[in-house]
């Protein structure tokens, strides 16, 4: 049986070593988790990112759609705020043209005149509304006082009963009203014609006391304003 030697070997290993093979340990662990979180998001379904988009688009469509509709609003009202405008200068012009008449009074020697009636027929059968204007005719600042007596004249049983619109829900039965204006005063009344009875005229008498005593009469034909009242 042969023996050999018993050889001694010396292997040389660095002080710090340990300390570099902890680091690269560590390196490698957190390489491998990077490496699971990167893929962890890789493998996230396509269709969780696009419902939040959606969900993000909805709400922004939503919020379009409430603000188009507000402007849509104020939009209409807007157009309705004009036509209303529109209506009441229309309606502030004829007053207008109506007043300058007044104020540049016809050719007369007359100190009051009598505007054609203005005849409505009511909702109710055998009701009207009728409305009268009186104004000065001539120039001057002076207040006219007096009184306006309607009558209604026709065939038929029953007589016509006229009220004042203020009267009409009380026992005042009276065709005289009294009259106090500068330049011009309407006086409206509620005709109300009893059964089987024709009107044929309306007869409109002023009777000035101030500032001079004078009496302006005026007859008109039952049919011809209630024509008028028809073609309006």
């Amino acid at each position: 049986m042969s023996s050999e030697p018993y050889r001694t070997v010396v292997k040389r290993v660095h002080p710090h070593a340990w300390r570099w093979q902890l680091l690269g340990a560590t390196c490698a662990l957190a390489a491998s988790l990077a490496a699971g979180v990167w893929w962890g998001m890789q493998i996230v379904p396509p269709e969780d990112v696009g419902l939040e988009d959606g969900s993000g688009l909805r709400d922004r469509l939503t919020q379009l759609q409430l603000q188009t509709e507000a402007d849509q609003q104020t939009v209409n009202q807007l157009r309705n705020h004009l036509t209303q405008q529109a209506a009441d200068i229309a309606e502030l012009e004829q007053l207008l043209a109506f007043y300058r008449s007044v104020v540049a009074p016809e050719e007369t020697d007359a100190p009051v005149i009598l505007r054609q009636p203005d005849l409505n027929a009511a909702a109710d059968k055998g009701v009207w509304r009728m409305a009268v204007i009186v104004h000065r005719g001539a120039d001057g600042e002076a207040v006219f006082k007096g009184d306006l007596r309607l009558e209604i004249r026709g065939r038929g049983p029953g007589e016509p009963q006229i009220r004042g619109l203020s009267e009409v829900d009380s026992e005042i039965d009276s065709s005289v009203f009294p009259i106090r204006f500068r330049y011009l005063q309407q006086v409206q009344v509620v005709i109300s014609l009893p059964e089987g009875f024709v009107p044929e005229t309306i007869e409109s008498v002023m009777t000035l006391t101030a500032p001079v005593k004078h009496t302006a009469r005026r007859i008109d034909r039952w049919e011809d304003l209630a024509k008028l009242d028809l073609s309006s």
